[in-house]
C-alpha cells in the first residue's frame, strides 16, 4: 500500500512527480547553457588579453629600438590631444569682451534691464498713483 501513495488511480505517478522531471531537465539545460556562455566569454577574454599583451610587447620593442623618434611622436600626440581638449572646453569671447573696456562690457545687460523697467513703468505708476493721491488728499 505504500506504493499506492505515489501512484494515482490510473496507475501513474502523482502530478508533482510528473512536473518535477521536466523542471529538472530545464534547470540542467539552463546550467549547461550558462557554462557554455561562461566558457566562450573566458576564451574571448583570454584571446583579447593575449592580443593586448602581444601589441604591448611589440610597442615596447619598437620604443626601445627607436627612443628619440618615439619621444618626439609622444610629445606631438600629447600636444595635439591637449589642443583638441582645450578647444572643446574653451568658451569663445564675445565681441564686447574683446573690444569694450571692462566698465562697458555689461552695457547690453544694463540696456535690457532699462527696457524692461520702462515697459513696466505704466503698471507701476497705475498701482502706486491711486494710493499716493488718496494719501495726500486725506
Amino acid at each position: 500500500m505504500a506504493n499506492n501513495k505515489n501512484q494515482n488511480a490510473n496507475g501513474g505517478s502523482t502530478p508533482s512527480e510528473g512536473v518535477r522531471e521536466p523542471i529538472q531537465n530545464v534547470g540542467q539545460q539552463v546550467r549547461q547553457g550558462a557554462e557554455q556562455v561562461s566558457n566562450r566569454l573566458r576564451e574571448g577574454y583570454d584571446t583579447a588579453r593575449e592580443g593586448a599583451l602581444h601589441g604591448y610587447h611589440e610597442a615596447e620593442g619598437l620604443v626601445s629600438r627607436n627612443p628619440a623618434p618615439s619621444l618626439l611622436i609622444g610629445l606631438g600626440v600629447g600636444f595635439g590631444v591637449g589642443l583638441v581638449l582645450s578647444s572643446l572646453f574653451q568658451r569663445e569671447e564675445t565681441w564686447a569682451e574683446k573690444y569694450l573696456p571692462e566698465s562697458l562690457q555689461d552695457a547690453p545687460d544694463r540696456y535690457h534691464r532699462l527696457v524692461e523697467s520702462l515697459r513696466s513703468l505704466p503698471k507701476t505708476v497705475h498701482d502706486h498713483l491711486p494710493h499716493a493721491v488718496s494719501k495726500h488728499l486725506g
